[in-house]
Protein backbone atom coordinates (compact mmCIF):
# COMPACT_ATOMS: atom_id res chain seq x y z
CA UNK A 1 0.00 0.00 0.00
CA UNK A 2 1.44 3.46 -1.01
CA UNK A 3 1.57 6.01 1.50
CA UNK A 4 -0.17 9.18 1.19
CA UNK A 5 2.27 11.77 2.82
CA UNK A 6 -0.27 12.81 5.05
CA UNK A 7 0.35 12.14 8.74
CA UNK A 8 -2.71 11.95 10.68
CA UNK A 9 -3.12 14.47 12.91
CA UNK A 10 -4.33 14.30 16.67
CA UNK A 11 -8.03 15.63 18.26
CA UNK A 12 -5.66 17.97 19.62
CA UNK A 13 -3.67 19.07 16.71
CA UNK A 14 -6.63 19.80 15.59
CA UNK A 15 -8.28 21.85 18.10
CA UNK A 16 -4.80 24.00 18.09
CA UNK A 17 -5.63 24.92 14.28
CA UNK A 18 -9.29 25.50 14.66
CA UNK A 19 -8.77 28.15 17.31
CA UNK A 20 -6.07 29.74 15.24
CA UNK A 21 -8.43 30.42 12.20
CA UNK A 22 -11.35 31.14 14.78
CA UNK A 23 -8.69 33.93 16.03
CA UNK A 24 -7.60 34.94 12.65
CA UNK A 25 -11.49 35.91 11.54
CA UNK A 26 -12.13 37.38 14.81
CA UNK A 27 -9.52 39.67 14.47
CA UNK A 28 -10.36 40.14 11.07
CA UNK A 29 -13.72 40.95 11.70
CA UNK A 30 -12.75 43.79 14.60
CA UNK A 31 -10.24 45.09 12.11
CA UNK A 32 -13.10 45.21 9.63
CA UNK A 33 -15.45 46.91 12.52
CA UNK A 34 -12.60 49.73 12.96
CA UNK A 35 -12.53 50.86 9.62
CA UNK A 36 -16.25 50.97 9.08
CA UNK A 37 -15.97 53.18 12.45
CA UNK A 38 -13.56 55.78 10.91
CA UNK A 39 -15.19 55.85 7.96
CA UNK A 40 -18.85 56.61 9.05
CA UNK A 41 -19.60 60.32 9.29
CA UNK A 42 -19.79 61.72 12.35
CA UNK A 43 -23.69 62.84 13.33
CA UNK A 44 -24.73 66.26 13.50
CA UNK A 45 -24.93 67.65 16.54
CA UNK A 46 -28.81 69.00 17.43
CA UNK A 47 -29.48 72.80 17.94
CA UNK A 48 -29.68 72.51 21.90
CA UNK A 49 -28.10 74.63 24.24
CA UNK A 50 -24.61 73.61 23.28
CA UNK A 51 -25.47 74.01 19.54
CA UNK A 52 -26.84 77.84 19.47
CA UNK A 53 -26.79 79.57 16.60
CA UNK A 54 -24.17 82.68 16.98
CA UNK A 55 -25.75 86.14 17.66
CA UNK A 56 -25.50 88.66 15.22
CA UNK A 57 -23.94 91.89 16.39
CA UNK A 58 -27.36 93.52 15.99
CA UNK A 59 -28.68 91.27 18.32
CA UNK A 60 -25.74 91.82 20.82
CA UNK A 61 -26.22 95.33 20.56
CA UNK A 62 -29.99 94.79 21.52
CA UNK A 63 -29.29 92.85 24.46
CA UNK A 64 -26.26 95.20 25.75
CA UNK A 65 -28.37 97.99 25.47
CA UNK A 66 -31.38 96.68 27.09
CA UNK A 67 -29.52 95.87 30.20
CA UNK A 68 -28.46 99.47 30.19
CA UNK A 69 -31.65 100.96 30.06
CA UNK A 70 -33.09 98.40 32.99
CA UNK A 71 -29.87 99.24 34.49
CA UNK A 72 -30.84 102.58 34.56
CA UNK A 73 -34.29 102.66 34.28
CA UNK A 74 -34.23 104.42 31.08
CA UNK A 75 -36.72 104.12 28.50
CA UNK A 76 -35.62 102.49 25.47
CA UNK A 77 -33.91 105.51 23.24
CA UNK A 78 -32.89 104.69 19.61
CA UNK A 79 -28.45 105.56 19.46
CA UNK A 80 -27.94 108.55 17.16
CA UNK A 81 -24.42 109.10 15.51
CA UNK A 82 -22.85 107.08 18.40
CA UNK A 83 -23.65 103.49 18.96
CA UNK A 84 -24.62 102.30 15.43
CA UNK A 85 -22.06 100.82 14.26
CA UNK A 86 -20.89 96.89 15.04
CA UNK A 87 -18.48 97.13 17.54
CA UNK A 88 -19.35 99.20 20.24
CA UNK A 89 -19.14 99.86 24.01
CA UNK A 90 -21.48 100.62 26.57
CA UNK A 91 -20.56 104.07 27.04
CA UNK A 92 -20.83 104.41 23.36
CA UNK A 93 -24.65 103.23 23.45
CA UNK A 94 -25.15 106.18 25.97
CA UNK A 95 -23.64 108.92 24.32
CA UNK A 96 -25.99 107.41 21.10
CA UNK A 97 -28.91 107.66 23.32
CA UNK A 98 -27.96 111.21 25.32
CA UNK A 99 -27.49 112.50 21.35
CA UNK A 100 -30.87 111.46 20.15
CA UNK A 101 -32.81 113.38 23.14
CA UNK A 102 -29.84 115.95 23.08
CA UNK A 103 -30.15 116.57 19.43
CA UNK A 104 -33.93 116.86 19.82
CA UNK A 105 -33.96 119.27 22.24
CA UNK A 106 -31.76 121.69 20.36
CA UNK A 107 -34.52 121.43 17.43
CA UNK A 108 -37.10 122.13 19.50
CA UNK A 109 -35.54 124.94 21.31
CA UNK A 110 -34.75 126.63 17.63
CA UNK A 111 -37.96 125.04 15.64
CA UNK A 112 -38.96 129.22 15.61
CA UNK A 113 -35.77 130.71 14.47
CA UNK A 114 -33.94 130.45 11.47
CA UNK A 115 -31.33 128.35 10.51
CA UNK A 116 -27.91 129.50 12.33
CA UNK A 117 -25.77 129.61 9.38
CA UNK A 118 -28.01 130.80 6.24
CA UNK A 119 -30.85 132.75 7.87
CA UNK A 120 -33.48 130.54 6.25
CA UNK A 121 -36.64 129.58 7.61
CA UNK A 122 -36.76 125.71 7.46
CA UNK A 123 -39.01 123.51 9.18
CA UNK A 124 -37.13 120.14 9.35
CA UNK A 125 -34.32 121.76 11.25
CA UNK A 126 -30.92 119.13 11.87
CA UNK A 127 -28.54 120.14 14.91
CA UNK A 128 -25.86 121.79 13.71
CA UNK A 129 -22.27 122.28 15.61
CA UNK A 130 -20.28 125.27 15.31
CA UNK A 131 -16.88 123.35 16.44
CA UNK A 132 -17.62 119.97 15.10
CA UNK A 133 -17.81 117.05 16.77
CA UNK A 134 -14.37 115.68 15.32
CA UNK A 135 -11.31 117.05 16.80
CA UNK A 136 -13.04 118.44 19.46
CA UNK A 137 -13.79 117.16 23.18
CA UNK A 138 -16.86 115.83 24.42
CA UNK A 139 -17.74 118.92 26.51
CA UNK A 140 -18.48 120.78 23.08
CA UNK A 141 -20.64 118.33 21.50
CA UNK A 142 -22.85 118.40 24.09
CA UNK A 143 -22.64 122.43 24.68
CA UNK A 144 -26.09 123.85 24.01
CA UNK A 145 -24.89 126.96 22.55
CA UNK A 146 -22.27 125.15 20.35
CA UNK A 147 -25.21 123.53 18.57
CA UNK A 148 -27.96 124.97 16.88
CA UNK A 149 -31.02 124.60 14.46
CA UNK A 150 -29.48 124.42 11.41
CA UNK A 151 -30.90 123.67 7.62
CA UNK A 152 -30.18 119.96 6.16
CA UNK A 153 -27.78 122.05 3.34
CA UNK A 154 -25.51 123.94 5.04
CA UNK A 155 -25.07 121.22 7.90
CA UNK A 156 -24.40 119.10 5.44
CA UNK A 157 -21.35 121.40 4.31
CA UNK A 158 -18.22 119.88 4.78
CA UNK A 159 -16.16 122.45 3.21
CA UNK A 160 -16.87 125.04 6.51
CA UNK A 161 -17.96 127.93 3.97
CA UNK A 162 -21.50 128.02 6.59
CA UNK A 163 -19.12 128.80 9.78
CA UNK A 164 -18.81 132.24 8.21
CA UNK A 165 -22.68 133.14 8.42
CA UNK A 166 -22.70 131.11 11.61
CA UNK A 167 -20.38 132.44 13.97
CA UNK A 168 -21.67 136.01 12.52
CA UNK A 169 -25.28 135.14 13.34
CA UNK A 170 -23.71 133.09 16.83
CA UNK A 171 -22.41 136.95 18.11
CA UNK A 172 -25.88 137.98 17.44
CA UNK A 173 -27.75 135.18 19.16
CA UNK A 174 -24.64 134.73 22.13
CA UNK A 175 -22.48 137.56 22.24
CA UNK A 176 -19.26 138.01 20.96
CA UNK A 177 -17.69 136.63 24.46
CA UNK A 178 -19.01 133.40 24.51
CA UNK A 179 -18.20 132.80 20.54
CA UNK A 180 -14.40 134.34 21.46
CA UNK A 181 -14.20 131.48 24.29
CA UNK A 182 -15.85 128.79 21.60
CA UNK A 183 -12.46 129.85 19.13
CA UNK A 184 -9.93 129.59 21.92
CA UNK A 185 -11.07 125.78 22.40
CA UNK A 186 -11.07 124.86 18.67
CA UNK A 187 -9.18 121.89 18.21
CA UNK A 188 -7.88 121.72 21.44
CA UNK A 189 -8.59 118.36 22.44
CA UNK A 190 -9.06 118.66 25.87
CA UNK A 191 -8.89 115.01 27.47
CA UNK A 192 -12.62 114.57 28.92
CA UNK A 193 -13.90 111.25 30.00
CA UNK A 194 -17.34 111.15 31.39
CA UNK A 195 -18.62 108.27 33.62
CA UNK A 196 -21.22 106.05 32.36
CA UNK A 197 -23.37 108.21 35.63
CA UNK A 198 -22.30 111.83 33.71
CA UNK A 199 -24.33 110.28 30.18
CA UNK A 200 -27.19 109.01 32.30
CA UNK A 201 -27.58 112.12 34.61
CA UNK A 202 -27.81 113.81 30.74
CA UNK A 203 -30.60 111.42 29.45
CA UNK A 204 -32.27 111.85 32.11
CA UNK A 205 -32.66 116.08 32.05
CA UNK A 206 -33.27 115.69 28.76
CA UNK A 207 -35.67 113.89 28.92
CA UNK A 208 -37.49 116.22 31.46
CA UNK A 209 -37.09 119.01 29.53
CA UNK A 210 -39.13 117.17 26.85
Amino acid sequence: MKTTGFRKQSPQEIKEKQDKTTARRIASLKEKQVKAIKRTPKPKKPVGAKNKPKKTARVKKMEAKKKLCEQYNLPNIPCGRWGVAKTFTRQDLLKGMLWTVFSKYIRTRDKDKPCISCGLMVEAKQAGHYLPVGGNNLDLCFFESNVNGECPTCNADFNGWHLVPMRKNMVKRYGEQLVDELDKQAGAMTTVKWEESGFVNKIKDYLNRG
